[in-house]
């Protein structure tokens, strides 16, 4: 979309509502190029890494989770919301659409011990550390 500027002095002529269309346009083309991410936390104590992801809308039937190589991928797809054919849409923000996030672990984990857990639109994926990456105090005799 192209946006022609007006002369101050030309601002008069133009009417409120063609400022406010414009003004909607050009928010609904800067979120049409944004992709769909969840947000996420990654916590780590001295036994495992846990991953929170904020999923809100999903079933978890819909999510995936996977482990290679010290790497954990969370994926899956959002679903449109299903609307009205009666009703007007004004302002359409929620996003929906195919993701998928990897994150490389700092150290060796124990991919047959990784847990996950569904509440409230929130995962929770429990990552316990392999025994050779756990920190532990060397005692000095």
């Amino acid at each position: 979309m192209t946006i022609i500027r007006r002369y101050p002095m030309l601002r008069d002529r133009r009417p409120l509502v063609d400022d406010l269309f414009e003004s909607f346009l050009d928010s609904f083309n800067s979120l049409s190029n944004v992709s769909w991410s969840p947000v996420v936390d990654l916590d780590e104590t001295n036994n495992e890494y846990v991953l929170h992801a904020e999923l809100p809308g999903m079933d978890k039937k819909d999510i995936n989770i996977s482990v290679e190589n010290e790497v954990i991928t969370i994926s899956g797809e959002k679903k449109e919301r299903v609307k009205s054919k009666e009703a007007n849409c004004h302002i359409s923000e929620i996003a929906f659409g195919k993701f998928s996030r990897s994150f490389r672990l700092p150290s060796p984990i124990d991919a047959e011990k990784i847990g996950a857990k569904w509440e409230n639109g929130i995962l929770t994926v429990n990552i316990p550390k392999n025994e050779v990456a756990k920190a532990r105090k060397i005692e000095i005799r």
